[in-house]
């Protein structure tokens, strides 16, 4: 009797911990399959916090570059600005693996990114276009946004004159200034005006003082007085702007005799 009761009694703690060691197994693996479930990257369609802060690097960048295409230089300096601002946020990010992608606009009107249409009638643009695309990788999530990145100066510009004595003749200009299609504030205004209305040979005259209204809503009225050759030349002006980016625009504009 005795040694059929242990050999019940050793059956039975062999069956308790065979069932503690199963247990132990079955919790193990749920354990690891859910620290697997949270270390794995999750895909996530919207923007990381640190993406806004990039969005807004290239948009300087363009910027900036905008600023120095409009003023006299390469069209170039767009594409060397945005890979120098891409490998500093692909070499600098601790966190997470960034990639960053940016791709100037090739289609009409721009070319490489950029637009310059400084024209006669009365409307000068200077523009960049760029498309970004920006990638996270951190430990717990993968995220990915995509942007366009516009940065549009205009200067839109009407006149019309009036005659005085002899060649002189009183002008009065209405220019807006827009940034991304809304108003905005110029930094300053050069004025000229074709000696004798005509644009072969070119031969402008800078205004040395015009007369300049801010109404602060991105409208500006100039006047000044000229002197053409003869007192039937056509009246065409010339408007150059900066805006508060040092984004250069200009427009031609031929006034009418009122």
């Amino acid at each position: 009797m005795k040694t059929r009761h242990s050999n019940r009694s050793d059956s039975g703690q062999v069956l308790i911990i065979a069932s503690l060691v199963v247990t132990l197994l079955l919790l193990s693996a749920a354990l690891y399959v859910s620290e697997i479930q949270k270390n794995a990257a999750a895909y996530e369609a919207r923007a990381d916090p640190a993406f806004s802060a990039h969005k807004l690097g290239v948009t300087h960048t363009v910027i900036s570059a905008l600023s120095n295409i409009s003023n006299g230089g390469f069209t170039d300096v767009l594409v060397a600005n945005l890979n120098q601002f891409e490998t500093v946020v692909n070499s600098h990010s601790f966190n997470a693996i960034v990639k960053m992608d940016s791709t100037p606009l090739n289609m009409t009107p721009y070319q490489d990114g950029v637009w310059i249409s400084w024209d006669s009638s009365g409307r000068g643009i200077s523009s960049a276009y760029v498309n970004l695309v920006l990638n996270a990788s951190g430990t717990s999530a993968t995220h990915y946004s995509e942007y366009a990145i516009n940065v549009t100066s205009e200067i839109d510009v009407n006149g019309y004159y009036t005659l005085l004595t002899g060649s002189q003749k009183q002008v009065s200009l209405t220019c807006t200034i827009l940034n991304e299609g809304k108003p905005a504030l110029a930094q300053n205004f050069t004025v000229y005006y074709e000696q004798d209305g005509s644009l072969s040979p070119e031969e402008w005259v800078q205004v040395a003082s015009p007369s300049i209204t801010d109404y602060g809503n991105g409208a500006y009225a100039i006047s000044f007085t000229a002197e053409t050759t003869n007192p039937d030349d056509p009246m065409l002006v010339s408007v150059h702007s900066h805006d508060l980016r040092y984004i250069l625009t200009k427009a031609n504009v031929t006034c009418t005799q009122v």
